[in-house]
């Protein structure tokens, strides 16, 4: 899969995320979410820095963001989207440094999809996954976590994978692959 193609994938992911991200209500931000220890409006933090981040190797910074970090979601998505149109075959991301523009975008739109979910069984709500973009997804999910990867294991950014499933959807094994469990309910959180 080309750049071109991955932009675009990480254009529709930011985009259906944007839209959750919009719909939350006051009440859900400080409800658990399976992303750690994070609650939604920590997730949504969490994203908001790493993308701006990311958008200041390549654009200037923004002169404030809000209090509330779903106001600044779809601004900072843009401003990463921007930025990594500008990049070229690198792209600088704090603190790691240069890696490869397509490696970065193949994690990215994963990430994205996987903190949709997220989202979604945080706030009881179903997840609408575009038909087909699961599976589009999976393999790039399976190249992330694949053995040795510095995404794995301790300081990495993923936990370790959930077992495999053949009873498991596209979305499900990439969620288990991500090290989060497809099951995870806010119930189970607060045991």
């Amino acid at each position: 899969m080309d750049l071109a193609a991955r932009l675009r994938l990480d254009a529709t992911a930011l985009a259906l995320i944007g839209h959750d991200v919009a719909l939350i209500p006051d009440s859900a931000l400080s409800s658990p979410t399976p992303c750690g220890s994070w609650t939604i409006a920590e997730l949504l933090r969490h994203m908001n820095e790493r993308h701006d981040a990311v958008a200041q190797t390549v654009l200037p910074p923004l002169d404030q963001n809000s209090d509330d970090p779903r106001d600044d979601f779809a601004r900072i998505a843009a401003r990463w989207l921007a930025a990594l149109e500008r990049t070229g075959p690198t792209v600088t991301i704090p603190p790691t440094g240069p890696l490869p523009t397509e490696w970065v975008l193949g994690v990215h739109v994963v990430d994205m999809l996987v903190h949709r979910w997220d989202l979604a069984v945080a706030l009881h709500a179903t997840l609408v996954v575009p038909a087909g973009l699961a599976e589009v997804l999976l393999p790039l999910a399976r190249a992330n976590t694949a053995p040795g990867s510095p995404l794995n294991g301790p300081g990495g950014a993923y936990h370790q994978p959930f077992p495999a499933d053949p009873a498991n959807t596209a979305m499900d094994s990439i969620v288990a692959l991500l090290g989060r469990n497809p099951r995870w309910s806010p119930q189970e959180h607060r045991r």
